[in-house]
């Protein structure tokens, strides 16, 4: 009997050590398994908005008062068909492809951000071989909580690649925008030697149509006021307008205007535009435009 008591014990005892580990390994196994986190779907954002309405340095001409960031680039292609839209009938627009068979005054224009509110820039046309080097200093800021943008951008061309008829000036451009889908702008612009000996005698670059009298003919400087918007009615999709009435001085042609469609997408803006007129400088925007014509364009611009 005690030989079979002893046994028991032993059995007993034997089991509750081998069963203790096993039974605390499995339940520490257990805790030391955390639960999974629910599973959610991250809902990508929406990178074809763009953040403001202010999308470029220039509404088509009219320059904004959207900064550039410091030592980054900018570039833009200025092109205007030379075919005037309103000439002949459609069958013949059409053989002409709108215009596209024509030629066309091209510009080029490169910016550089020097600081986060200060760039330099240059632009050529070979209209005239007119190259414009600017400034532009971006005083105020909507995004900075002023109730208005500031910008002024002091400037100087000349035709003949700058050897000829050099034109300073300068422009302010004061912006205000209503929410991310509208911007307004108000421009006016001060160009010295808007009309030269040189132009006064050959009339380079600013030819009108016969009949159209110069108004204040023997002055030589010009004042003008720019007028533009740029409403977004889609994400990256925008309608623009801009008008350029002079206030003062030399008053040649007729009034400028342009208004065009352009869209946004990774970085660049394609502008498709027409307007009565090839300028893309402030000398060039002081001596007007033509009357009764309208010519087809595009900018295409790219920051980096």
């Amino acid at each position: 009997m005690l030989n079979r008591s002893v046994c028991a014990l032993l059995a007993a005892g034997v089991s509750l050590v081998l069963c203790t580990p096993l039974h605390a390994q499995t339940t520490g196994t257990e805790s030391a398994t955390p639960a999974s986190p629910p599973t959610t779907t991250a809902q990508a954002p929406d990178t074809t908005a763009p953040r403001e309405v202010q999308i470029d340095q220039t509404v088509i001409n009219i320059p904004t008062t959207l900064p550039l960031k410091r030592h980054h680039s900018y570039f833009r292609l200025v092109h205007r068909f030379t075919r005037d839209l309103g000439r002949g009938d459609f069958g013949q627009l059409s053989e002409d492809l709108f215009g596209l068979d024509e030629g066309a005054i091209i510009g080029l224009e490169y910016r550089f951000g020097i600081t986060n509110t200060i760039q330099a820039g240059v632009h050529r046309s070979i209209l005239g071989k007119t190259i414009n080097v600017f400034g532009k200093w971006d005083v105020w800021q909507e995004a900075s909580g002023h109730p208005i943008g500031l910008s002024f951008l002091p400037s100087i061309e000349g035709q003949n690649n700058l050897r000829q008829d050099p034109q300073p000036g300068i422009t302010l451009t004061v912006s205000r925008s209503l929410g991310s889908w509208l911007v307004g702008y108000v421009s006016p612009a001060y160009v010295h030697n808007a009309h030269t000996a040189t132009l006064r005698a050959q009339h380079e670059g600013h030819e009108h149509e016969a009949g159209v009298e110069d108004a204040n003919n023997d002055a030589t400087d010009t004042t003008y006021l720019g007028i533009g918007a740029r409403l977004r009615f889609l994400p990256t999709v925008s309608v623009v307008a801009e008008v350029f009435p002079r206030l003062s001085g030399y008053q040649p042609g007729a009034v400028t205007y342009n208004y065009g469609i352009e869209k946004m997408t990774h970085g660049h803006v394609l502008q498709l535009n027409f307007g009565n007129n090839f300028d893309s400088t402030p000398g060039m925007i002081a001596r007007g435009g033509n009357p009764d014509q309208v010519y087809l364009g595009f900018n295409l611009s790219r920051k980096w």
